[in-house]
């Protein structure tokens, strides 16, 4: 069974939470002033959970933006300029480093 959670970034207080209820509207999860991001399943080489917009390191010193493809309906790994599809393997193999809305707030 996949277990579906989320996390929320407050854009008014400008930090992470764990949610304690969503509301959903017309189908869709709402919560207001907040970035709703859900977790993809996966956890790094250190066994942290890895959310939608995190930002992995890998051995190699690259960095990627983890990203939902409407496209591809699938999950995503962001490098600067391209994509490619979720790899688990690199993912299990990276560090989590820090959320994207962490780091442009």
């Amino acid at each position: 069974m996949r277990k579906l959670k989320f996390i929320a970034w407050d854009v008014a207080n400008t930090r992470m939470k764990r949610l304690g209820k969503v509301e959903f509207q017309r189908g869709e999860l709402a919560l207001a002033n907040h970035i709703i991001l859900q977790y993809t399943g996966h956890v790094d080489k250190l066994g942290q959970e890895v959310y939608e917009d995190d930002i992995l390191l890998s051995k190699g010193e690259t960095k990627a933006r983890v990203v939902w493809s409407v496209q591809n309906n699938a999950w995503q790994l962001a490098f600067n300029t391209k994509t490619m599809p979720f790899d688990v393997a690199w993912v299990q193999a990276s560090t989590r480093l820090y959320n994207f809305h962490e780091k442009n707030s």
